[in-house]
């Protein structure tokens, strides 16, 4: 058979293995890389810095953490906000590696006083944190949250305790959905002691890069407490301190209308005013989360308020998975009947 047989089906094979090292090329190319002073080389996204820990995410062993004293110099792929020890102005630019001890920085400095360009070497002790940037326009991104806990005792009285809580945060342009629902059911012998569901979704329009307009509604049933029901629906304006790698921190005042539904089939209404919170803030390069959420809110013309929100501790095990320890409370004061209810939780945790 003619050599020529072979000709295209070879030009064809080379071609494609031409094309798949130059893209893997191209892929390793874009990652960013930090040299350690005991000559390993790490290559991946950086993330952040915080406290001395920076956090890289590797397509091999997914997050890294480094000890930032042993990094001798780094360049990343896309700009970074970059804050110095000096507090008074911060970067949102490039790293390019440099002699050992220093990166160059090449972007942007912003201060009171306006924005530079600049092209300049600085020392990596003088470095205070470093985050990736969350762009708003254009941005889709979708991360959510299931923790389960599940404890049962056998003996003379057996008792069981089960939890489960579910977030969900879609985000795309200048809308942000925030859907977050929750079951709590503890028995003790014949005696149940909590045994209740609920939910609550917001919707934030963001107006400019850190203002939005939020409307939320909530709901919960409860079969032990002698407030069985709670709806609550309101709207207005919030505003997003700071959303990065390192946590997140945002603020919202609400007017609305509160209702309450009792076991005994009565029920009754008000217009209240509220401010909800929602803060987190990851430690030791997102190995911990320190986080709370909740609303306090207040009746329009009347001595009645509520409370409800929780606080909790988070060990993240790997990107995936974590142990939680939470404390949430749920308040009911000055209306015909009234709740106290404090549930302690602990559990495991998974995130996509």
């Amino acid at each position: 058979m003619p050599n020529h047989a072979y000709a295209a089906p070879c030009r064809r094979i080379v071609r494609f293995l031409l094309l798949s090292s130059l893209a893997l090329f191209a892929a390793c190319a874009q990652a960013g890389t930090v040299w350690m002073d005991n000559g390993d080389r790490i290559t991946g996204n950086i993330l952040s810095l915080d406290n001395g820990i920076l956090l890289v995410n590797t397509p091999y062993g997914g997050d890294v953490r480094l000890q930032f004293k042993h990094v001798k110099t780094l360049q990343s792929d896309k700009a970074l906000v970059i804050r110095d020890k000096s507090v008074e102005h911060d970067y949102y630019a490039k790293l390019v590696s440099a002699d050992q001890g220093k990166v160059q920085v090449e972007g942007v400095q912003r201060s009171p006083d306006g924005d530079n360009e600049v092209k300049t070497d600085v020392a990596l002790s003088s470095l205070q944190s470093m985050t990736a940037p969350k762009p708003l326009l254009g941005e889709t991104a979708v991360k959510g949250k299931l923790d389960l806990s599940l404890a049962q005792k056998t003996a003379s009285v057996n008792s069981q305790n089960y939890a489960a809580a579910f977030s969900l945060d879609a985000r795309r342009g200048l809308w942000r959905n925030v859907l977050s629902a929750a079951y709590n059911r503890s028995k003790d012998g014949d005696d149940v002691g909590t045994d209740n569901y609920g939910g609550d979704y917001a919707l934030d329009r963001f107006l400019t890069e850190k203002a939005f307009w939020q409307g939320r509604i909530r709901y919960k049933r409860d079969f032990v407490e002698e407030v069985s029901r709670q709806t609550a629906y309101g709207t207005g304006p919030g505003y997003q301190f700071w959303d990065d790698e390192l946590g997140a921190f945002s603020l919202s005042a609400l007017v609305g209308r509160v209702e309450y539904g009792y076991s005994d089939g009565g029920n009754e209404g008000f217009f209240a005013g509220g401010l909800r919170w929602n803060y987190t803030r990851y430690l030791s390069g997102k190995q911990f989360q320190v986080y709370t959420n909740g609303e306090f809110y207040r009746a329009l013309g009347d001595a009645g308020f509520g409370l409800n929100g929780e606080v909790g501790l988070r060990y993240n095990i790997n990107s995936t998975l974590s142990l939680y320890v939470k404390y949430a409370r749920d308040l009911v004061t000055g209306t015909r009947e009234s709740m106290n209810e404090s549930i302690y939780g602990t559990g495991v945790g998974w995130s996509f």
